[in-house]
């Protein structure tokens, strides 16, 4: 499972030089990235006998999945087109959980060495369905992690802020009921969490290369 000094998370936000809820957002998961990764690799180092196995994967993601749908089920307002910032702080919560997971998952499958926030976020986008982009390109067994600056980085962070909220408005804005609304959320996470862990064991058994250039990844809009 998780360890538990590693659940009790901050539920602060940090703040962004964007006005609006959006910025913020972006804000709070760029850091969560960093922070996972900074955590995380520190984390192991000091615990070497708590690095996740391969074998442990289905029950890593079942953990994540169960702490995530609790945090959801237990948030006290629900999303809508007017409250998104009351919601914030738990989706970043939720996020940050699932940036972890999918970092657990890549130490499990020996990757530890080459988890760059770039594959970090590639692989995180690419789990949740998303487009990466050209920050990873997946071909013949391989996965091509491409160096970004931090331009490029700002910009998919900002596309996979606004993926996150249009999925979190879809989901709930017909069930306004409190107690429907914590449910549907509850669920929702529980499901989106277990499939980007999922989706991420199986893009880690791929053999990771890196392309040392820097690229300054041109965006399609989807």
């Amino acid at each position: 499972g998780i360890p538990k000094e590693k659940q009790a998370m901050s539920h602060e936000t940090p703040r962004s030089e964007e006005s609006g809820d959006s910025g913020a957002l972006h804000s709070a998961i760029n850091s969560a990235f960093d922070y996972v990764i900074e955590n995380r690799s520190d984390y192991y180092r000091k615990n070497p006998s708590n690095l996740p196995q391969l074998d442990s994967v289905s029950g890593l993601i079942s953990s994540y999945t169960r702490n995530n749908a609790a945090i959801s089920g237990g948030a006290s307002l629900i999303p809508g087109p007017w409250g998104m910032a009351a919601v914030i702080p738990e989706l970043t919560l939720v996020i940050r959980n699932q940036i972890q997971m999918v970092y657990d998952i890549g130490v499990a499958n020996g990757k530890q060495a080459q988890l760059t926030k770039e594959l970090l976020i590639g692989i995180f986008l690419t789990a949740m369905g998303s487009s990466a982009g050209s920050l990873l390109t997946i071909h013949g067994g391989k996965i091509l992690v491409r160096r970004a600056s931090l331009q490029v980085i700002q910009k998919i962070i900002a596309m996979l802020g606004g993926r996150v909220t249009q999925q979190v408005i879809k989901s709930t804005v017909s069930k306004w009921l409190p107690f429907v609304g914590a449910a549907a959320m509850a669920t929702w996470t529980g499901y989106m969490t277990k499939n980007i862990g999922e989706k991420a064991n199986e893009l880690f058994k791929l053999e990771i290369e890196d392309d040392p250039q820097t690229l300054d990844i041109e965006l399609k809009p989807e």
